[in-house]
Order: structure tokens, then sequence, then C-alpha cells
């Protein structure tokens, strides 16, 4: 299957409306050092949840999601702002995004056992890469391996002219969270 059909899969059975709607709505709450996990299950959780199950979330080594009516295992990357610009949602020239963290060891650009598709996205667009796309733009950092994509090579899911907003700011994560906390620890 080509790149292209598959975006148009992703975007036949995602809901990117309420995908963007809950990243918009989050805003940066997630992002201090403490909450990064948190806030990369909510996202990758959202792709599974937001498809109805279509993108099964595995969250495995190398590996977010499975889609099994198809056999591919997709790794999600988000990145806020990353594809367009965050005031006129101008296209970056080239997205830069980690594909893998090697923990502060150089091991080259290759990836053992590659996802078939990676998904990249920022809160109001997505586009989709296979691996083979992605492999010739593959860099070596200090710390892992990043893929620096012209903008020109990515095949969109949807982008920010696509995408209907229905914000809710008055979400409070750290509330919630708390709350569940204390939910959990009043069970003993």
């Amino acid at each position: 299957m080509n790149t292209q059909t598959y975006a148009e899969i992703i975007n036949s059975k995602f809901d990117k409306d309420r995908f963007a709607s809950l990243v918009t709505s989050l805003g940066d709450q997630l992002n201090d050092r403490k909450d990064r996990f948190d806030k990369s299950d909510i996202i990758e959780q959202s792709f599974e949840v937001y498809s109805d199950g279509f993108f099964e979330w595995v969250d495995g080594i190398g590996r977010d999601h499975r889609d099994n009516e198809n056999g591919f295992d997709l790794e999600f990357k988000y990145m806020a702002n990353g594809l367009f610009t965050r005031a006129k949602k101008n296209p970056k020239k080239t997205i830069t995004v980690k594909v893998k963290n090697s923990l502060g060891q150089d091991k080259g650009t290759t990836i053992d056992n590659p996802a078939d598709y990676y998904v990249l996205a920022q809160q109001d667009a997505m586009a989709v890469m296979s691996y083979a796309e992605i492999e010739p733009y593959l860099v070596s950092v200090p710390d892992g391996i990043e893929a620096r994509i012209p903008f020109d090579a990515l095949n969109f899911v949807y982008t920010p002219q696509d995408v209907c907003l229905h914000l809710n700011e008055g979400i409070d994560y750290k509330q919630i969270k708390a709350e569940a906390q204390r939910k959990l620890i009043n069970l003993f």
C-alpha cells in the first residue's frame, strides 16, 4: 500500500476534530518534566480512542500502535507546532523529529526492527511516512536518531485548515490527576 493511500485510511478512521480539541485544550499544562510521560500516554491513547480502536495502542518499543486490519505497526511522534508554525500556520521548511532515543550513546542511524509507518502530529495537523520514506532523512545526534524531513516529503492525513476545534478551557489536568491518585489511595 502506498503512503498516500494509507494517509487517506487514517483520515477516514480517525476523528481529527476530537484529537485537535483535546490537545489544544490541554495546551502546555503537561510540559513539566514530571508530566511529559502522562502527556505522551494521553496523546497516544487518544489515537486509539478517536479511531474507535482501529489503531490499537500497544505502547511497545519502537511502536505505539497496531493497525490490525492492515497489519501495520505505527510509531506516533507528537511535536507541538512541529509541522506548521503556531501563529500563521505556515508550513515548516524542515520537520525535525526524534525517532529514537539512545540515552546518550551515538549508535549511528540504524533502527533495528522499525515500525512500518511513522505518524507525525502536532495539535492540529498530522502526516504519515513509511519507514522506507523516512530512512533517507535519518541523522545521528548525540542522544539518538533524528529525522530531518523536507516538508514536501510528507504525506498529510490532515492540515490545520481541515480541523474544527471545540475547546474546553476548563480542563485542569493536575487536579484530575490528583483526584485520581486520592481515589486510589482511599481504596486502602
